[in-house]
């Protein structure tokens, strides 16, 4: 009985905690600015599964995904979505980034695979065309991964200044066409992509020349002093709340605020991005409410309303579903194309790995996922799950012939794990016997920790 009137007051807690959260969100979000809707339509080719519009601003760092934004093609690679946003902003299908304002109507053909191939009318076509050379920070950014590599620090540093400058030369070309945001905006991306590529150039170099680990330090000397001089001549003037947008200028935020004054002072909403994005990182890793309910406290040293409003929002998501909840059931599909619900492997501990063909570090825990199977092989009272969130159906099924595994491998529509959260990949997820979340943020089949989270979930090893 004690037992019962204890689950009854832990739950209406937690009701009172929703309720509280809700209110907060909307009294905030009343004070947000007008929606308007924005359409997109096209086709969308080399897409096999669902496809987010995904929002990359700054609120890509203190929010969660949305449904919202999602579509799946159809079977002649047709697609059409329709959602509300209310100031203009850089979002991404694929790998194109496009840019959106309210209201735009904007017709797109989109290549998963070859993003330069794509092909934009109706609003924004001039500014979307452009965007289609955007240089990929991930990449190093006008070194494009190993390709601006040249023979020397020296000469490599002057490729870059003259990609940019290539760049620079686009831009101006439809500087008349385009509003002066945009223009000021893309000025800035390509200030930032320059230190991007910078900063990336040590590691991009050592790799191409395949240099020694005492060359490295040398290499890392040698760019930094003469690099260090442009990005302390880019940096002057590029602290700007506005240039949150950009997800290279985000990148580099840290050494651009480095190579200001001794007495400058941040601006006041960078400071509060910074608060809100650290907030979302320690949230997306908690395990239990309570934990995250103390995050929200740390809400009120907040001052802009649109960064507090949205990091409220992602905390109240996040308490949706967490230690201790009954699991929610997912449907997925096995490597004979037969839909398997995850309610199947109940009373059984199930350990859920969610992962991608296209991801370096899922890849790199694949052997050891392979060897917790194995190691576990005769204990029937756990079940290891892989599963893909892969939209190329045929690269997963040749990924796992190539290594030649099959059991217990799935694949699962992204859109259908928005009540987890999945923000990225590698993740593990822990499910009791009873099928309530032991972890939704679990250790890696590497890690340490695991083995013994197992023993004391009462598990015969």
């Amino acid at each position: 009985m004690l037992v019962i009137t204890e689950l009854r007051r832990k739950n209406e807690s937690m009701k009172k905690l929703s309720i509280f959260f809700c209110l907060f969100v909307s009294l905030l979000s009343a004070k947000a600015q007008e929606f308007k809707a924005v359409k997109i339509s096209g086709k969308a080719i080399n897409f096999n599964n669902s496809v987010e519009v995904e929002d990359m601003t700054e609120f890509k760092d203190i929010s969660l995904s949305s449904n919202e934004r999602i579509f799946v093609p159809d079977s002649n690679q047709n697609f059409s979505i329709q959602f509300k946003i209310a100031i203009p902003g850089y979002y991404r299908i694929g790998r194109n980034i496009i840019y959106i304002s309210p209201g735009d109507d904007i017709k797109a053909t989109i290549d998963r695979i070859y993003p330069t191939k794509a092909i934009f009318s109706g609003s924004r076509q001039i500014e979307n065309t452009y965007l289609k050379l955007t240089p990929f920070p991930k990449a190093g950014s006008f070194l494009d991964g190993e390709t601006g590599i040249q023979s020397s620090i020296a000469k490599t540093i002057d490729y870059i200044l003259t990609k940019s400058k290539e760049r620079s030369q686009q831009l101006d070309s439809i500087r008349r066409m385009v509003s002066t945001d945009f223009y000021r905006l893309e000025s800035v991306r390509i200030k930032a992509d320059i230190i991007n590529s910078f900063m990336s150039l040590p590691t991009y170099y050592s790799w191409v020349h395949k240099t020694t680990k005492d060359s490295a330090l040398i290499i890392q000397q040698q760019s930094d002093s003469l690099s260090r001089p442009i990005i302390a001549k880019l940096s002057k003037g590029l602290v700007d709340p506005l240039n949150l947008k950009l997800v290279v200028y985000r990148d580099v935020l840290n050494t651009i605020l480095q190579n200001q004054p001794s007495t400058f002072s941040i601006p006041q909403k960078i400071n509060d991005w910074f608060k809100a994005s650290a907030i979302k990182q320690k949230a997306i890793t908690l395990n239990n409410k309570n934990d995250l309910i103390a995050l929200f406290k740390g809400i009120d040293s907040i001052n802009s309303g649109v960064y507090k409003n949205a990091i409220a929002s992602t905390i109240a998501q996040l308490t949706q579903l967490n230690q201790g909840d009954p699991a929610i059931d997912i449907l997925f599909t096995n490597t004979d194309n037969q839909t398997i619900p995850l309610s199947n492997f109940k009373n059984k501990v199930i350990y859920l790995e969610f992962w991608a063909t296209w991801c370096g570090p899922c890849l790199a825990d694949k052997p050891k996922m392979e060897l917790l199977k194995h190691q576990f092989k005769n204990d029937n009272s756990i079940v290891f799950l892989s599963v893909s969130i892969d939209d190329n159906l045929d690269a997963w099924k040749k990924y796992l012939n190539k290594q030649g595994v099959s059991k217990d491998e799935f694949i699962v529509d992204r859109n259908k794990l928005s009540n987890y959260n999945l923000l990225s990949v590698p993740r593990m997820i822990l499910i009791n016997k009873d099928f309530t979340i032991e972890q939704l943020y679990a250790p890696g089949p590497g890690d340490k920790q695991l083995i013994p989270l197992f023993t004391k979930m009462r598990l015969k090893l």
